[in-house]
């Protein structure tokens, strides 16, 4: 009680003063994946009026968010209001890590918010990619080549046996030995030796056209873009990122902190679904999977005693080569790239994708920072074109590798002709600090 009541002299409130921009951060990670800033019940109820209807004090409203539990121990009514209306069915609300001047900087960010924009003709749309993956043109074209091919060989064989069959005819009229009966294989040698100049010809073109395909399928190789696999349930980026406005980082949390994305764990989907239990695409039929998997009851909200959990099996969108590291914290943290740079518009996405780079590179307007590439995504030749375009500056960048680099450049400028023509253009790029030294990228 008395931390309590040092928290409650030393803070001032939560309505005023907060800062709106550091709010709409703190509210994508840590509110908006049960929370709307309307009066719409997600995961929990909407934030539309939170300032009107709050029925305790500034302090408590700061305890609720930092311990939930431990602000109903305090008997506060109002909070054991909430309790009782909520808790039953969407669970406790799990302790949010923030100050709080972060709760009143979410609070600002929650009373400035715009007034969402409904989803149709004039609003986002939150859908671009059809359910299945479809066959591509080129895909297609491989496949009628291959059925002409067949009709062709089919065609040739049998006006092959008519032709002998009438030269074997007149050759009885005439009273001559028919020609003697020869394998397919004796045929098409013999015939080969009567045109071998046309022969040879064709034989030169066909090796050509061979070669080319082969070089084009070897160029192919490790090239996953538009990759789209089925997974074991049916999610929606676009319902969670675009339609109810989930941060990225929310359920992908370790982007920003280590090598790896991760993929969230059932316990992370339990959050919301916990009270979300008829989905808005396909009722309880995909929800009932997560259920099923991590075992929960939805009839009485409660999870199975002594189940034994069952893993989702997700199926892996973006693979790399075993050989090649790549580290999300670096590209996010540092380098400040959003989710979008490399993964393309993931909110008008149905499932996880591999988007083509010409996607990408259509965000320019929408995005500011994407970098206009050429290469196939994910590939080789895709990250060294982004290292050489890539601008680092250190207005740009608070880490100190970067600083120091900065400095040493322009402290040799006059001697070093080789540190000289990086700042010729007035520019410094990720390659120009070492972005395409090999052991950069690879063991």
């Amino acid at each position: 009680m008395l931390s309590f009541a040092l928290v409650s002299s030393a803070f001032a409130g939560v309505w005023d003063e907060g800062d709106v921009v550091n709010g709409e951060s703190l509210f994508k990670a840590n509110c908006a994946s049960c929370h709307k800033i309307t009066a719409e019940v997600l995961a929990a109820p909407g934030l539309a009026g939170i300032k009107e209807r709050w029925g305790a004090s500034d302090e408590m409203l700061v305890k609720w968010i930092q311990n939930p539990q431990g602000a109903a121990e305090t008997g506060d009514p109002y909070v054991k209001s909430l309790v009782e209306r909520y808790v039953p069915t969407y669970g406790w609300m799990t302790a949010q890590a923030v100050s709080a001047s972060d709760v009143a900087d979410i609070m600002a960010y929650v009373q400035a918010a715009p007034a969402p924009v409904i989803n149709g003709a004039a609003g986002p749309v939150c859908e671009t990619i059809p359910d299945e993956p479809i066959d591509t043109e080129e895909n297609s074209s491989a496949i009628w080549f291959l059925i002409l091919f067949v009709l062709f060989v089919i065609i040739a064989v049998s006006a092959g046996s008519v032709k002998k069959g009438l030269e074997n005819a007149k050759l009885e009229s005439e009273g001559k030995p028919v020609l003697p009966d020869m394998s397919y294989a004796d045929g098409v040698k013999a015939w080969a030796w009567r045109h071998l100049g046309w022969v040879s010809i064709a034989g030169l073109f066909l090796t050509a056209v061979f070669i080319t395909m082969g070089y084009k399928g070897a160029m192919d190789v490790g090239v996953y873009e538009g990759y789209y696999p089925e997974q074991p349930i049916k999610f929606y980026h676009s319902i969670h990122v675009c339609e109810n406005e989930v941060d990225c980082q929310y359920c992908h949390s370790s982007a920003s902190k280590s090598k790896h994305a991760g993929i969230p764990s059932t316990n992370v989907c339990m959050n919301c679904h916990k009270g979300i239990k008829n989905g808005s695409r396909w009722g309880t039929e995909e929800l009932g999977k997560i259920y099923d998997a991590i075992g929960f009851n939805p009839e009485n909200g409660q999870y199975i005693d002594d189940y034994e959990e069952k893993p989702i099996e997700w199926v892996k969108v973006h693979n790399l080569p075993d050989h090649v590291y790549f580290n999300h914290s670096q590209h996010v943290e540092v380098a400040g790239l959003q989710c979008q740079n490399c993964h393309g518009d993931v909110q008008t996405f149905k499932g996880g994708r591999v988007a083509p780079v010409e996607e990408i590179n259509a965000l320019v307007n929408d995005y500011p920072g994407i970098i206009q590439l050429s290469k196939p995504t994910l590939t080789m030749g895709w990250c060294i074109e982004c290292h050489n375009k890539a601008e680092v500056g250190v207005t740009t960048s608070d880490n100190g590798y970067y600083e120091e680099i900065h400095n040493r450049l322009k402290d040799n400028m006059r001697g070093n002709e080789e540190l000289r023509k990086y700042l010729e253009d007035e520019k410094v790029t990720v390659k120009d600090l070492g972005g395409w030294e090999c052991s950069k990228c690879h063991y």
